[in-house]
């Protein structure tokens, strides 16, 4: 597999090397990441969503470790990589291995993830370029992005964190627990945003730190945040549920900016219809329970490994249970008391 892999990514980055039509620096944790296009219209669709990314140089002078992300479609027209099934529409097919990661989506999105983990070079494929869905463009190549973390400290997990004076609290719960309108409201209220989908956490020394600067919000939740009309992408519809996309940036709002700091506190939101902020006992695998069932699923291969990096993170600290209660500020004012 892991040749194939190779060869597959090397086949397809050199098809359309000449012709990237626009190219991204970013970070994730301790990895610097490239990341090119080969059309406008995937530029357009992906690039704003990293924090902190800035325009990549056409001929970077320090190009020693950094990982390049090809992306590219068949729309676009790039011919379908070697690595796609016959049978494009059928089950998810994972090839998870000590040098080489493939994941095709299958029926579920026609996508492909592939990573050369020895030459730190990946490429995403996507048939229609007009089809990707709100969820991949609000958190990119997030497959990919993992299997690079993998042998770092640093894992991408499915939760929240906001951060101010130093420390950062992390947020995770089921759908609909609050994570994405209790960060954006410590956003607008001055915090730093590390995310409400996905964060980057480091799991040997207790620290998040921003990945994406996107968020999703429910539409039913919109008109309690009538200033991200400014930050506003598009409303998408996903089974049925209308949801505002938003790309942040530095000071939204009147408010924050984006990053991480030193993980302080880690929350389990559960809502029990309190109308003040409430703290409580949870238990470490409810913890792990909520941080890893959507982070399994997003990023699937490895699971033993990424589940004990998050298990070895927990032991640190003494995750809570925590009720936000009615209203923003008063939660906003407990969760700065946990910074103290």
């Amino acid at each position: 597999m892991d040749c194939a892999v190779r060869r597959a990514i090397a086949e397809t980055t050199a098809g359309i090397a000449s012709g990237i039509a626009h190219g991204i620096a970013a970070a994730a944790g301790p990895l610097r990441l490239r990341i090119d296009f080969a059309t406008p219209e995937l530029a357009a669709a992906f690039a704003r969503a990293f924090a902190g990314a800035t325009p990549a140089a056409a001929d970077p002078a320090d190009d020693a470790g950094v990982w390049r992300i090809t992306v590219a479609s068949g729309s676009g027209g790039t011919p379908v990589p070697s690595l796609v099934p016959a049978e494009r529409g059928g089950d998810m097919r994972l090839g998870a291995g000590a040098e080489a990661y493939v994941l095709w989506m299958g029926r579920h999105a026609p996508t492909l993830y592939a990573v050369d983990l020895e030459r730190r070079q990946a490429l995403y494929w996507v048939e229609d370029a007009a089809a990707i869905p709100a969820w991949e463009r609000s958190r990119p190549f997030l497959p990919i992005i993992q299997v690079m973390l993998d042998a770092t400290p640093w894992i991408a997990v499915h939760a929240a964190a906001i951060a101010r004076d130093g420390g950062a609290v992390m947020l995770t719960g089921p759908g609909r627990a609050g994570k994405t309108t209790l960060s954006l409201a410590a956003l607008k209220a001055g915090w730093r945003y590390s995310g409400d989908d996905y964060v980057l956490l480091r799991t040997d020394v207790p620290e998040v730190a921003s990945l994406f600067a996107t968020a999703r919000l429910r539409d039913d939740m919109a008109a309690r945040f009538p200033w991200i009309g400014a930050v506003l992408r598009e409303v998408s519809q996903e089974l049925g549920e209308r949801r505002h996309e938003l790309v942040l940036g530095g000071g939204q709002g009147g408010g924050g900016a984006l990053g991480g700091a030193a993980l302080k506190a880690v929350l389990l939101l559960d809502r029990r219809g309190a109308q003040a902020p409430q703290f409580g006992p949870a238990t470490r695998t409810a913890v792990l329970s909520t941080l890893m069932a959507n982070t399994l699923v997003a990023t699937p291969g490895y699971e033993a490994a990424r589940t004990a990096k998050v298990m070895r993170l927990l032991a640190m600290l003494r995750p809570r249970r925590f009720d936000p209660g009615a209203d923003f500020a008063p939660a906003l004012d407990a969760l700065a008391g946990e910074l103290a």
